[in-house]
């Protein structure tokens, strides 16, 4: 019981110290506090209010500022120091370097042949063996003609070989002309487009002489339109007399003379007068029109100057046509002046035949014996004694290119010339192989390819070859072109472009800028700033945000903190 008064007394001197308004009975002498009083409603409401308003300030003063007043939260990135590759890609085909066709030793029915197109072989490889029975009997005469078959073939492959340079030689010269009627085409170019452009401002000048005097020439063309019309209005008065007093000028006299004229001659008189007034009108009113015109004339805008465009774009309309004619020129296959491909495997066929013709009887029998090997690795090309059971000597058997040393055949695009340059390493990729390479030869003149489209050859030799090469099919190549390193970048995606040039946007004192920038190399990924940007700049590369400049905004890492 002690202890239950006990923690009453405490509960109750708790409850009297935290009376804010007193409500405790002061006079009650038994120890117990009396009931505190509710207070009424129109106290209580307004200070909640006056508490929750407190509460909502200073919950805005401990957030800190409001997106708003910050910016808009933007991803960005810093220019930065870095390397640059510009990649060309493109594909071609896959070509042997070394391709051979094989002839027949002999003059002998084929017992076996084992070459079918497409089919990988190794040097050594058996591919065609004979049968040997008669060959002792058809070369007995073979030495006779060597020497002379020789002599001449070597005499036509010189004539060729002379024939060839004569060719190149004109060939070279007609490229250098259309390259010098090239540079007087550009030149003439910058000055039609300079010719044009003061000949559009004297157009526009002349526009605007003509709307200040349009008011002038309107009232004018009315005044003349009037003039006109009265000058009409005369001749039909003059015309009419005339078709109905012409050959009675005795009557018109006596009319005239008549002191007491009769009716008939009164409307003579009339007729007369209004024909002398008509006269008189029309001549007043030409001298008007006269003036008018001249005042018009005066007032007319000549035509404007064309600042010389006319005979510029006729010179450079010519100078075009020339260029075109020296450019096809240029492009004239030299092998037109000398041995067609056919001609040249003709005489290649006559030196095999030659030297053939020269071996003895055993050597002919122990070629047939040895049958035909491969000399190099490769694949079949050709078979060409597929529907023959014998081959004659010298005749084409099969045609093998070798795997060994192998390029890729590109063309390229005139404008895209100045990035090839010769030693440049290269990726080329065959289906799922990959294989290092280098550009090794790219040609001096463009010519049409079968669309008509001027393009140049380019050969990409392929460094390391191995079983999965396939002869002509298409590789994709990749060389790196150009390269800058220790330059300003950025990714390339933040690069924007416009009429004006190329820009970028960024973020200075907390406001969205454009700012305009110079190219330099540009990859896939990341591209130069040469002019336009330092390192450290603040460049905004946000695809899902509207930007505008003069907007606010804030990087997103800031605005996280």
């Amino acid at each position: 019981m002690f202890s239950n008064k006990k923690n009453t007394h405490l509960k109750e001197s708790a409850s009297a110290a935290h009376d804010p308004l007193n409500t405790t009975d002061a006079g009650s002498t038994s120890g117990a506090v009396s009931a505190k009083k509710k207070l009424p409603a129109w106290v209580i409401f307004p200070v909640l209010a006056a508490v929750l308003l407190l509460a909502w300030f200073l919950s805005l003063f401990a957030g800190g500022k409001t997106e708003d007043s910050v910016g808009t939260p933007l991803n960005v990135v810093k220019a930065e120091k870095g390397t640059v590759k510009e990649v060309y890609n493109s594909t071609g085909t896959v070509e042997s370097e070394n391709t051979k066709t094989y002839y027949s030793p002999v003059t002998a029915p084929i017992k076996e042949c084992r070459a079918v197109v497409g089919q990988t072989v190794k040097a050594g490889d058996l591919l065609v063996t004979f049968d040997t029975t008669d060959l002792e009997r058809n070369n007995q005469q073979a030495q006779l003609t060597l020497q002379s078959s020789l002599n001449n073939s070597i005499a036509a492959r010189a004539q060729n070989a002379r024939t060839i340079d004569a060719a190149n030689a004109a060939s070279a010269q007609a490229a250098a002309q259309a390259n010098a009627l090239a540079d007087e085409v550009n030149a003439l170019v910058s000055q039609v487009d300079s010719a044009y452009a003061q000949y559009q401002a004297n157009q526009q000048a002349a526009a605007q002489q003509a709307a200040q005097n349009a008011p002038k020439v309107q009232a004018l063309q009315a005044q003349i339109t009037s003039y006109n019309e009265a000058i009409a209005s005369a001749d039909a008065v003059i015309s009419s007399y005339e078709r109905g007093y012409t050959g009675r000028q005795v009557e018109i006299n006596e009319a005239l003379a008549a002191e007491d004229p009769d009716p008939v001659q009164k409307q003579i008189i009339k007729d007369t007068e209004d024909y002398n007034a008509a006269l008189q009108s029309k001549s007043d009113t030409e001298a008007l029109l006269a003036q008018a015109q001249d005042s018009l004339d005066a007032l007319g805008v000549p035509p404007a100057d064309d600042a010389g465009y006319a005979d510029l774009l006729a010179q450079y309309e010519a100078k075009y046509a020339e260029w075109q004619a020296a450019y096809q020129a240029a492009g004239a296959a030299v092998p037109e002046t000398g041995m067609t491909s056919a001609e040249l495997n003709n005489l290649d066929i006559s030196d095999n035949l030659a030297e053939l013709a020269a071996l003895t009887p055993e050597e002919l029998l122990a070629k047939g014996k040895e049958g035909m090997k491969a000399d190099m690795n490769g694949v079949i090309a050709s078979v060409d004694i597929l529907q023959s059971n014998s081959a004659a000597q010298g005749a084409a058997l099969f045609t093998i290119a070798g795997t060994d040393s192998v390029r890729v055949k590109i063309e390229v695009s005139p404008d895209d010339y100045d990035k090839m340059k010769p030693g440049c390493e290269v990726t080329v990729t065959l289906a799922d192989h990959t294989y290092k390479g280098t550009l090794d030869g790219v040609d001096k003149i463009a010519v049409p390819n079968a669309k008509g489209v001027p393009v140049i050859g380019a050969r990409i030799h392929i460094k390391d070859p191995d079983e999965n090469i396939c002869i002509g099919a298409t590789a994709k190549i990749k060389m790196t072109v150009a390269e800058a390193k220790n330059v300003v970048v950025i990714p390339t995606e933040a690069v924007n472009a416009s009429t004006d040039g190329d820009f970028v946007y960024v973020i200075e004192n907390g406001i969205v800028k454009e700012k305009p920038v110079t190219l330099g190399i540009s990859s896939s990924t990341e591209t130069e700033i040469r002019e336009g940007l330092d390192v450290g700049d603040i460049v905004i590369n946000d695809f899902n945000a509207d930007i505008k400049p003069g907007m606010k905004a804030v990087a997103k890492e800031a605005a996280a903190e």
